[in-house]
């Protein structure tokens, strides 16, 4: 992706038409679109806890701050991979890391991007705190009951041998499960680098806004409503469910005694989310259909490809071990993976008309306007 920074001229912009303030009340207004989305996503979250009372809702501030903790430093960490990645490929400095650390200060002090950037991260933080609360109310809303279903889907689709009965002959040593365990693990660092790309981008651009109107309605659909439709655990928990037989009795037990040689992190993280559901835990939130890190990562690969072809590839080969991973981890069933993808193809495609007119209604061209570098 070309990371170039332009901090001077930049806040030439914001100091010539009103400053950062002014900017920020455009900014504001420009994604009054993802605002009116996540206030639908908020209004139905209270319609539904008005309905069933039953269910509490956890207190906004601290699920809050507690996203907040935790994604901040994702963000950094995303912004540094970022920036490294444009110091290294288009600077070339003899120190790197001074003109890292250079490059990151112009990049946060740049008017203009956080100037469309911060409006995101408070969309973010509402959209998560529903996302997080009905997550974690599936089982409550509707108790589990689509794992049969999904389990005899994979088996049909897949001439009665399941996806990991395939993979395992060839993927199913030690040091290769540990290595798509690491990608299936690094997908939360590659979504906070995709993720903070787009939003504090310094222009204007019709894919930053394909993207992310993509990205939210694919969680509230996927993520929420479909979710909560097919309430699902996975094949990981299906025998600890009492689901009989039990076709990944093989891979669970393989996959524990190749965490004795090397650390398979999906055992542990699957331990504690069963523990969570027997409400022994904090860590809580079991769903497998539709499978959001396929879906999210092949929008990543969709929307790379539209700005640099590299990165496309990159992220495809990372999507690709994604679905990979998300068998023979024993995630999520095939068809989860299948069903996010037509998911999120769906969405990108129907989104790029709803872009093209939100560009060209006011609340947006006006702040388009005001960051245009030609103005």
């Amino acid at each position: 992706m070309d990371m170039t920074t332009t901090a001077g001229s930049a806040g030439h912009i914001a100091r010539s038409r009103g400053g950062f303030l002014r900017l920020l009340r455009l900014s504001i207004s420009s994604h009054s679109i993802y605002l009116a989305l996540i206030a639908a996503y908020y209004a139905g979250f209270l319609t539904l806890y008005h309905f069933r009372p039953d269910i509490a809702p956890s207190n906004f501030w601290d699920v809050a701050l507690g996203f907040t903790i935790f994604s901040v430093p994702m963000m950094i960490f995303g912004l540094a991979i970022m920036r490294l990645y444009h110091v290294a490929v288009h600077i070339k400095p003899e120190r790197p890391l001074p003109a890292l650390i250079k490059d990151i200060g112009a990049y946060l002090s740049n008017p203009v991007r956080l100037a469309h950037g911060l409006p995101m991260v408070f969309i973010m933080v509402m959209f998560m705190y529903v996302f997080v609360e009905l997550k974690a109310s599936i089982p409550l809303l509707n108790p589990y009951s689509w794992d049969q279903a999904l389990d005899h889907a994979d088996r049909v689709l897949h001439f009665g041998t399941y996806p990991w009965e395939w993979l395992q002959p060839i993927l199913g040593y030690a040091p290769i499960t540990f290595a798509i365990n690491v990608n299936y693990s690094i997908w939360f660092a590659v979504m906070w680098i995709v993720w903070v790309y787009f939003a504090f981008l310094e222009t204007d651009s019709l894919i930053r806004t394909r993207f992310f109107l993509t990205f939210f309605t694919a969680w509230i659909i996927g993520g929420g409503l479909m979710a909560i439709w097919f309430s699902s655990m996975g094949p990981c928990f299906y025998g600890r469910i009492g689901l009989t037989p039990d076709p990944y009795a093989g891979l669970m037990d393989y996959l524990r005694q190749a965490n004795e040689t090397v650390p398979i992190w999906a055992v542990a993280v699957q331990d504690l989310l069963w523990q969570g559901y027997n409400g022994d835990q904090l860590v809580e939130g079991i769903s497998a259909m539709p499978s959001m890190h396929n879906g999210t990562a092949l929008l990543f690969v969709l929307a790379a490809f539209r700005v640099n072809r590299l990165m496309g590839w990159i992220l495809a080969v990372h999507g690709g071990l994604i679905f990979i991973g998300s068998t023979v981890l024993a995630w999520h069933y095939a068809v989860d993976g299948y069903v996010a993808a037509a998911l999120v193809l769906g969405l990108w495609w129907l989104m790029a008309p709803v872009s093209r007119w939100w560009h060209g209604q006011a609340a947006h061209a006006e702040f388009a306007e005001a960051i245009s570098p030609g103005r």
